[in-house]
């Protein structure tokens, strides 16, 4: 499908160089969209706004990626488990182990804090 959009002169720019990334760019959005309302963390900007409110340990532990995430994830870890993953696939799933990463990270401080009170 082909698909002709007028955007602002700011917009524009901001795309630059990575138009070629543009599906990629508005199915990352779209899921964004999907996702809101839902219960959990969508993506990394939620993990770093939840973090950046500052919560309590036992906040930080509580959380969890919402189900749509979860169903994502593990179809992602499916197919990278098969070899299968497309190139746009295995960005995502490289996105998806860094947002984890940074989730255990906050996890185990979390953990240690409340068994140092």
């Amino acid at each position: 499908m082909q698909l002709t959009l007028d955007i602002s002169d700011e917009l524009a720019s901001r795309i630059g160089n990575k138009s070629a990334r543009l599906p990629q760019i508005i199915a990352l959005g779209l899921r964004e969209m999907d996702a809101e309302g839902a219960s959990g963390f969508k993506g990394l900007a939620d993990v770093l706004e939840f973090l950046a409110s500052l919560p309590l340990p036992e906040q930080i532990l509580a959380l969890r990626p919402c189900e749509q995430l979860q169903n994502e994830i593990g179809d992602l870890l499916t197919k990278n488990r098969e070899g299968s993953l497309t190139d746009d696939e295995e960005q995502q799933w490289q996105h998806y182990q860094y947002i984890e990463h940074l989730v255990r990270k906050a996890k185990i401080r979390a953990a240690t804090q409340l068994t140092q009170a």
